[in-house]
C-alpha cells in the first residue's frame, strides 16, 4: 500500500497493511524549515515546500497544510495581529454584538481571508506528491470559528450563558443564526479544499472542549452544526476518495458516542482520553486517531518513552485490523526534537501488534 491508501483503508475502518501515522505538525515544519510563522502562514509556495522537506525526513504517511485558526474568519472581518514567529491572535471580530449577526456574509474561499493561501498549498502538496503520500488540510469547527465572529471567546461563551439561565429564546435564536453562518462559512472553504485535493475535510473545534462547556452546551449548540457539516461532507468526501475528521481537544469522554453520530471517518482523541476507553465509547462507529501526548511526551519525552506509548496505544486499539491512524493528540509542539518525530513514525511502520 502506499502511504495514502494505507491512510484511507484505515479511516474507512478496513484493514491497513500497516499502521498508518500521521502527526499533526503543520507549524512543527515551518519550525523544522528555519520559516517565520508570519511568513509560513501567509505563503503557499513556503507552506507546501516546508511540508515536501518535513516528509523528506520523517517520511509519515499524511502531510500538514496547517499553521493557525484565523484564515476563514478574516474572511468574515475579523481583524489579527500577526507576531513575527508565533501564530496570530484576535484583534477585532467581525461583529461585537448578537444584534449585528445579519450583517456577516459567507466569505469567498479563492479569495476572502487567507483561506486562499492553504488552499493553494493544499493544491501544491497534491501535485507534488500524487497519490503517494495523503494531504491534510485545515478547517476550524463551527463553534471555535462563531466565538471570533461575534465578540471573541469570553464574549461568545458569556452569551450563552446568560441565554441559558435566563431562557432567553430571542437571544438562542441569534446565536443559532450565527452558528448557521459559521457553519455555511466553514463549509464553503471545505468544498474549495476538497477540489484543491485534500484527503482530510476537517472540524478542529476546539472551543467545544468539556473544559469550556458543558456536555449539555454541545449537545444543542455544537453538535446539530458539526453533524450538518459532515452529513453534506462527507459524502462528498467519499465521492472523491478522501476522508473526514473530527477532532475535540481536552477530555471528550461525556460526548465521544455523540461525536461518533456526526457522520464524521475519524475522530482525533486527545491525549487526554485513554484510546481503550475511546474505542469501547465509540462502538465501532468511527476510525480513531491519536494520541499521544504532543508535550510530556512527543516534546519532552524520549524516543524510548515514545515507542513504549505508541506501542501501548496500538495494541489498545488493535491497530492492525483497521479503524486507527497513530498520531499526536493535539499539534505537535513546534520545536519537538526530530529524533522523537522520527521514533513516532518508525515505531508505527515496525509495530507487528
Amino acid at each position: 500500500m502506499t502511504s495514502r491508501e494505507r491512510f484511507i483503508a484505515a479511516s474507512l475502518r478496513r484493514k491497513p497493511d500497516k499502521v498508518p501515522v500521521a502527526p499533526y505538525h503543520g507549524n512543527f515544519g515551518a519550525t523544522l524549515m528555519g520559516i517565520p510563522i508570519s511568513i509560513y502562514n501567509t505563503n503557499a509556495d513556503r507552506m507546501a515546500g516546508a511540508h515536501i522537506r518535513t516528509w523528506e525526513i520523517l517520511h509519515s504517511d499524511v502531510v500538514v497544510a496547517q499553521s493557525d485558526n484565523y484564515y476563514i474568519a478574516q474572511g468574515f472581518g475579523c481583524v489579527i495581529n500577526q507576531p513575527f514567529d508565533t501564530t496570530p491572535n484576535l484583534v477585532k471580530p467581525a461583529v461585537m454584538t448578537l444584534d449585528e449577526i445579519g450583517k456577516l456574509k459567507v466569505p469567498d474561499p479563492y479569495k476572502d481571508g487567507r483561506m486562499y493561501v492553504y488552499l493553494d498549498a493544499v493544491h501544491k502538496l497534491r501535485d507534488h506528491f500524487g497519490n503517494e503520500v495523503a494531504v491534510r488540510g485545515p478547517g476550524t469547527g463551527p463553534f471555535s470559528l462563531a466565538s471570533y465572529l461575534m465578540g471573541g471567546t469570553e464574549e461568545f461563551l458569556i452569551e450563552i450563558a446568560l441565554c441559558e439561565s435566563k431562557q432567553d429564546r430571542e437571544k438562542e435564536e441569534k446565536l443559532m443564526e450565527l452558528m448557521e453562518i459559521s457553519s455555511e462559512g466553514l463549509i464553503a472553504f471545505l468544498k474549495a479544499l476538497l477540489e484543491a485535493g485534500s484527503d482530510v475535510i476537517q472540524a478542529g473545534d476546539s472551543l467545544a472542549s468539556l473544559s469550556m462547556i458543558s456536555p449539555s452546551i454541545y449537545e444543542k449548540y455544537v453538535f446539530p452544526f458539526e453533524k450538518k457539516l459532515f452529513t453534506e461532507m462527507t459524502p462528498r468526501a467519499h465521492a472523491k476518495n478522501a476522508v473526514t475528521l473530527l477532532h475535540i481537544c481536552g477530555d471528550t469522554r461525556k460526548i465521544l458516542p455523540l461525536m461518533a453520530q456526526t457522520g464524521a471517518d475519524i475522530l482525533e482523541i486527545d491525549s487526554k482520553v485513554n484510546m481503550a476507553e475511546a474505542k469501547k465509547l465509540v462502538e465501532g462507529h468511527v476510525a480513531l486517531m491519536g494520541n499521544l501526548d504532543p508535550t510530556s511526551v512527543l516534546y519532552l519525552g524520549t524516543p524510548d518513552l515514545i515507542r513504549k506509548t505508541a506501542e501501548e496505544c496500538m495494541r489498545s486499539c488493535a491497530a492492525l485490523d483497521g479503524g486507527f491512524i497513530l498520531g499526536s493528540g493535539c499539534e505537535v509542539v513546534p520545536k519537538t526534537p526530530v529524533e522523537n518525530m522520527k521514533a513516532l513514525i518508525d515505531v508505527a511502520r515496525n509495530f507487528a501488534g
